[in-house]
């Protein structure tokens, strides 16, 4: 064979040789998707998407052998704006993608509205935000919940009105949500083992805007502490019209009011506003340092709350698939009753029905227009 034609041979098999080992490589590379459902148009679901994707890159740093392949996590997101007949749609295109988890949805409502369909694909469910009890209480096995549940929540919002703001006088108001009711049935319950009561009870739909009437109600009952169980931005604007009337009575306020500034400004919240956040102030948290500069680096959206919680919603995922070394959605379910990990929020682990174990709050005043760490409990 002329010099010429065994040169070009030689490299004709090199070129095969890469060819192959390229082929086997992407063979052994393996993408799972992690799905996310919250509105995406809103900045509280524009935070939430960019710290999940700050979730997926970080576990994707570890170069993570899965099952015998390295495995490279993506982002599928979806758009449900918080709407019940779109978190179907959501969730089913969850499902259609072939997920091995989901992490969503913002509000109990739509987080019961995917629980159902996940629970019928098999398919794990972590929620940073969903705190109602019930979510957990529905007898699926797939449903997991980043914070602490409301009867949790309103056990200290209860010890925070007996023994802090030493109230005698309470009005409770919900916006005729799942969470808004849960809470507020809830707040109640704590209150009468107290041997306290309320003085007034009322409820108002998610999306007005017209609280005059309620206002007017807690004038006419002379409470000294109303507890509105609702979310930014309708607790922002009932907060202005407390303002607007010049009525001082004390706003307390779980965490789902929290605002996108928090706790940097409180925006729109005037004085003697109270609000019982998940999780312990930033300051206290080990690994937020590092987090929030790897954050801030890549995203302009802020930090807030429940960004923490949406981070370790990822690692709870990425850990579980660790230890199965599995992608499969119904053992990662399993992995994840079993899983144990120090996340940014805190220590991360889950009881039998999905609750988080052993969660933290803290409590914020209005003072100066931001908010100041008042107490963590327990």
């Amino acid at each position: 064979m002329p010099p010429v034609w065994r040169m070009a041979c030689c490299l004709l098999c090199l070129v095969a040789a890469a060819s192959a080992l390229h082929v086997a490589a992407e063979e052994t590379v393996h993408t799972a998707l992690i799905g996310l459902a919250t509105p995406l148009a809103t900045p509280r679901g524009q935070a939430l998407r960019d710290a999940v994707q700050q979730g997926i890159d970080d576990a994707n740093k570890r170069n993570l052998v899965i099952n015998g392949r390295r495995t490279v996590f993506k982002l599928f997101a979806v758009d449900d704006k918080n709407d019940n007949n779109l978190a179907a749609l959501a969730a089913r295109s969850m499902v259609n993608a072939g997920v091995i988890g989901v992490i969503g949805h913002l509000s109990t409502d739509a987080s019961l509205i995917g629980a159902k369909i996940y629970n019928e694909a098999g398919i794990p469910q972590i929620s940073p935000t969903t705190t109602a009890r019930v979510f957990t209480q529905q007898g699926y096995r797939n449903v997991f919940q980043l914070l602490g549940h409301t009867d949790i929540t309103t056990e200290y919002l209860a010890q925070s009105a007996l023994n802090l703001f030493k109230a005698k006088r309470i009005m409770v108001i919900d916006n005729d949500t799942g969470l808004g009711n849960a809470l507020a049935n809830s707040f109640i319950k704590k209150l009468r083992a107290k041997s306290m009561d309320v003085v007034a009870r009322a409820s108002i739909s998610q999306k007005t805007s017209d609280f005059n009437s309620v206002l007017a109600e807690a004038k006419a009952v002379d409470a000294d502490l109303i507890f509105f169980a609702a979310i930014v931005p309708q607790s922002q604007a009932f907060a202005q019209r407390m303002q607007q009337q010049h009525i001082s009575t004390t706003l307390l306020l779980a965490g789902g009011a929290v605002n996108y500034n928090f706790p940097g400004s409180s925006d729109e919240y005037g004085g003697n506003t109270w609000i019982l956040v998940h999780g312990l102030p930033e300051e206290k948290l080990p690994g937020f340092k590092t987090l929030e500069k790897n954050y801030t680096a890549r995203f302009t959206t802020h930090l807030i709350p429940q960004s923490l919680f949406a981070y370790d919603c990822v690692g709870a995922l990425v850990e579980a698939a660790r230890q199965a070394n599995s992608l499969s959605p119904g053992k990662l379910i399993e992995a994840l009753h079993q899983v144990h990990f120090a996340g940014v929020s805190g220590p991360v682990s889950f009881d039998a029905e999905g609750s988080l174990n052993d969660p933290s709050y803290s409590l914020y005043q209005v003072r100066q227009k931001r908010w100041q760490f008042v107490k963590s409990f327990p």
